[in-house]
């Protein structure tokens, strides 16, 4: 993603083309949110499970 800004740039001055490689700001934030979601939910989840459990018998079972 970051390289599609210069790599637009040169594209488009030296071959007079629209830039190839668009990514609207609201899709960027929507997957910025998505994913920050998705980790937040799978580190949630286990952790609670976790803290749920006493920590003798839990390494006991190893």
């Amino acid at each position: 993603l970051l390289i599609s800004v210069p790599a637009n740039a040169f594209v488009q001055a030296r071959f007079n083309v629209y830039p190839i490689a668009h990514l609207p700001v609201s899709a960027g934030v929507v997957l910025v949110v998505i994913s920050v979601g998705l980790t937040l939910v799978a580190g949630i989840l286990p952790s609670g499970r976790a803290a749920k459990e006493d920590p003798v018998e839990a390494l006991r079972a190893e």
